[in-house]
Order: structure tokens, then sequence, then C-alpha cells
């Protein structure tokens, strides 16, 4: 069976969890995400894998002598059931990569974390619109108002705000959202049972007791941060978005780090400009003027080239996002708050009245148009403007 074959809602028996969670936490032999996919054609699990011997795996020409040398060294020191004990007494959710509750944007990365630690709410109706908010830890006083307050717009708007838990414009994302009764999740450099910053225990709590979102790490609990953890982890806050948005960064901030990866994940990014003199808007200017971000100065910019629309759903509390493609986008800004006649949709966008008329269904389907007597239609009222 191809590894892209393979079930991505099976449930694992407890020896296989505890080989995936080895594999994460082998860093010295270089056996990664694409290495195992290509493992995983060859064995049926990772148990498989793990207990394989060494002429085994150089039988089948996918690692090299020195790789596999080092991994039969580093696999006699690693209990894998210990690992497995540490994860279940620290009440940490370990998702590997077929779990069901693993983001799914997340395993299409180049290098997509083999098991993701959780703490807190993960499902993939949480992180259906996401979109990712990094900047300086240093922000202006421009920066941080911007900050918090396009993600309180994002959150009730109904996007979910991805950032990484440091200070400066990260934790003013993450409390934006909050503030606008969304939810978050923080990215972090270290296990998630350990707040890092320290100053950042309020949110750590929010986040997690109040039910306001998720904590994750590629990292065991326990681990304490490092350096190098962070850069890694930027790709994870992008991963699980669909977009990217920095406020303000400086000419070498780590938060271009995240817009590079999303660029390079295939993903939009956006930055908000600022003025040309100003050192925590190099690197966000230079993202603009490199064309890998595109300039935006509010959220209906974002929800614009993104797509997304809102609406309220009957029950409930906050608004739903609903993303248009293809024709149903077409026909949808064709129309206003003042009504529009069947017969102008027609003539504008030179589709049959049949296929019209089912687009026209699509989008009242979807709660963002209304259909009035004799063939009139119009945006609902309760729609953002975009």
């Amino acid at each position: 069976m191809s590894f892209f074959e393979r079930d991505f809602d099976q449930e694992i028996p407890e020896e296989e969890l505890a080989h995936w969670l080895a594999f994460s936490h082998m860093s010295g032999p270089g056996i990664g995400s694409q290495k195992i996919k290509a493992l995983l054609d060859r064995f049926e699990n990772m148990t498989e894998i793990w207990k394989a011997s060494a002429s085994h795996l150089k039988s089948l020409h996918l690692l090299n002598d020195q790789t596999i040398e080092k991994f039969v060294t580093a696999r006699a020191e690693i209990n894998p059931f210990d690992l497995l004990a540490l994860v279940r007494k620290s009440h940490t959710l370990a998702l590997h990569f077929f779990h069901p509750l693993y983001p799914a944007r997340l395993r299409n990365i180049a290098d997509p974390p083999l098991v993701l630690y959780v703490k807190g709410e993960l499902s993939p109706k949480l992180v259906e619109r996401s979109i990712a908010v990094v900047g300086t830890r240093r922000p202006t006083n421009y920066g941080q108002r911007l900050a918090k307050s396009i993600s309180k717009e994002l959150a009730q708007a109904g996007a979910l705000v991805v950032s990484g838990m440091a200070v400066g414009v990260d934790s003013l994302a993450h409390w934006g959202a909050i503030e606008g009764d969304g939810k978050t999740i923080a990215v972090l450099g270290c296990g998630v049972d350990i707040c890092y910053p320290s100053s950042n225990k309020p949110l750590y709590r929010a986040i997690l007791e109040d039910g306001l979102g998720a904590l994750v790490s590629e990292y065991l609990p326990g681990t304490k941060p490092q350096t190098w953890h962070f850069p890694a982890r930027n790709r994870i806050i992008s991963g699980i978005a669909d977009c990217t948005l920095v406020v303000e960064a400086g000419a070498s901030s780590g938060s271009l780090i995240t817009a590079e990866m999303a660029f390079d994940q295939a993903r939009n990014v956006y930055a908000i400009p600022g003025r040309i003199d100003a050192p925590m808007s190099i690197g966000t200017n230079k993202l603009i003027a490199s064309l890998k971000a595109q300039l935006v100065t509010n959220v209906g910019d974002i929800m614009f080239h993104q797509g997304w629309l809102t609406t309220k759903v009957e029950g409930e509390t906050t608004p739903t996002i609903v993303q248009l493609y293809g024709r149903e986008r077409e026909v949808y800004d064709l129309i206003s708050s003042e009504p529009v006649h069947f017969d102008y949709l027609a003539e504008k966008t030179g589709m049959n009245s049949g296929e019209l008329s089912a687009t026209l269904t699509m989008l009242e389907l979807a709660g963002v148009v209304s259909r009035l007597p004799g063939d009139w239609y119009a945006r609902l009222e309760a729609i953002a403007s975009i």
C-alpha cells in the first residue's frame, strides 16, 4: 500500500503510537517525514520500521549507511514506551500523522511533524478557516494597535487566529482573537506543558482553561525552549493556516521566516505597510515590494483576497465563514445590497438560466444572498462588508 493510499482516520494500537513518538523524538539520525513516508511504502507500520535490522534497511536503499548506523545507535538508547508514559502523565494528546485530528493542511507541507502534541481543542472544523498573524517581538504603538484590532476583527468574522505566543505581535494577535469572542492556536517552541515566555501565563491559561483554542508543538512534553526550536516551529504556524499576515517586522524579524515558509507552502501572504523610515516596517515593506506579500490595510482586504464571506447561521452565536469559488464568486460580486434582477445577472455573466439558477440557489443556501419577489436578488444585511 502506498503511503498516500493509507487511511488518515485510522486508529492505531498503543505500541504503534509509542514508535511514532520514538521516531518523532529521534533528531540525530536524520530520518524525517520524507524518509518515513518512503519507509512506510515498504513496511506495514512504524513498529516494523523500528524493529527492522540494519541489513534489512540497507537492502531497501532508502537510507545511507551513516544514517542507518546513527539510527541503530539512537534506537538502543530510547524506550518508546517511556515516551508514551510521559505523554499520558502530562495529559497531552499526541496526534500521529494519520490521526483524524491532525490538521489536513499541515500534512501537505514539505516537512510536516511526525507527531503533533496538543493541549486544548484542535478539530478540523476549528482550523477550517484560519490565518496566521505574526510580527516582531518589539512592535511600535502602530503595530500593537493593528495586531490586536485586526485579530479581533478576524475572530469576529469567524476566522481562527494562529500564532506563536511570543511577546509582541504574537501575543497581541492571540489576545485580539480572544477579545473578538473567537479561538486561537498557539504553536510553541517547547513542550505544550511549559509556558514560554513565563510572562504569557495569563494567555496560556486562557487558551487552555477557558477552552479558547489549543496549544500545539512538535516537541515532547517537558521539552524546554531552545533557540533553534523557534525557526522550525514557524513552518507549523504557516502550515496550519490558510494564509499568513505579517503585521510589523524589522529587517531580521523571525516573522519573515514564517512568511517565506507560507510562500513556499503556496499560501497567500499578506503584509501591512508601514512608514519607509520606520525600522519595524522594513521587513513588511520589503515583502510587499518583492511581490511575495499582498498589501492589505484592513480585514476586508484579507476577506476579499481569500474569497471569505461571513454569514450568520441560525443557532450560532458567532459568524461562519463561507468561501466562494468560480461562478459563485463571479455572481456574488455582481450583487449588492441594492436588489439586482435575474436577467441582469444572466447578461453580465453569460450564463444560461439553468446554470445561473443553480448558482443563485447555492448562494442562498450559503446564507449570503436573498431572493426577493420578481426574481430580484440582494446580499443579506448580516454579511460583513468586504
